[in-house]
């Protein structure tokens, strides 16, 4: 039962978004406005957008997935919609993991659009040997930020000042995730000590698998009360 009210959950939200292109279309504009800002506000030879590069590509990362969070949760807000879903068989838990499935699909979605664009005007080498890791890099990234996202996103979804709470909130909980994400990010272009890439991979898998086991089960109770 928890496994079909999930899909039918994420369905929902994945056959809403493909008929009204709302949550991609404004994330992925704002991507290449971040993009484009940063590209023309530094002068980057190689040598910069290794060191830079990274963590462009995190910021523009990061403030793309609030804003499609801020999306994911509005179709919630209207005529009580988010009551009738904890209302579900499942409960809570099959709404939490949902939403966590939506907001990772949306945010890679943007990531395979935007991209290539944003290497392409940073100009920041990427070898075809540190693709695995950066693939990596953003996979950990993207899960870690998106169970403490969904999280605060639900809690504070009908709440007035969302947008500004929001952020302040969730950005300092999922700093160690994004840090190293830059880090190895930076490794997979080139940059950092060998062996240094291990370490950081060992944090955010760390820092994911703890948000993976508190993050449902703080969602669990505080949307049931």
């Amino acid at each position: 039962m928890t496994a079909k009210t999930i899909w039918l959950i994420l369905r929902k939200d994945v056959l809403i978004e493909l008929r009204t292109r709302e949550v991609l279309t404004s994330m992925a504009l704002f991507a290449v406005l971040i993009v484009v800002v940063f590209a023309f506000a530094f002068s980057l030879d190689e040598t910069r957008a290794k060191l830079v590069g990274p963590g462009i590509i995190w910021v523009t990362i990061l403030f793309a997935g609030t804003l499609g969070l801020y999306r994911l949760f509005d179709r919630e807000r209207d005529h009580a919609a988010m009551s009738g879903l904890l209302l579900a068989p499942a409960g809570p838990l099959a709404v939490y993991i949902a939403k966590v499935l939506g907001l990772v699909i949306f945010i890679t979605v943007t990531e395979i659009i935007v991209l290539p664009l944003m290497l392409a005007f940073i100009g920041v080498p990427l070898p075809l040997e540190g693709i695995p890791l950066f693939a990596l890099a953003l996979l950990l990234g993207v899960l870690g930020f998106s169970l403490v996202a969904v999280l605060f996103g639900g809690m504070l979804a009908s709440t007035r000042l969302r947008e500004v709470l929001i952020p302040i909130v969730v950005y300092p909980v999922v700093v160690p995730v994004i840090i190293g994400g830059v880090k190895l990010t930076g490794a997979a272009m080139g940059d950092g000590l060998p062996g240094e890439a291990d370490n950081w991979l060992r944090l955010m898998a760390g820092f994911d698998i703890i948000y993976l086991a508190l993050c449902p089960w703080v969602f669990t109770r505080v949307m049931v009360e």
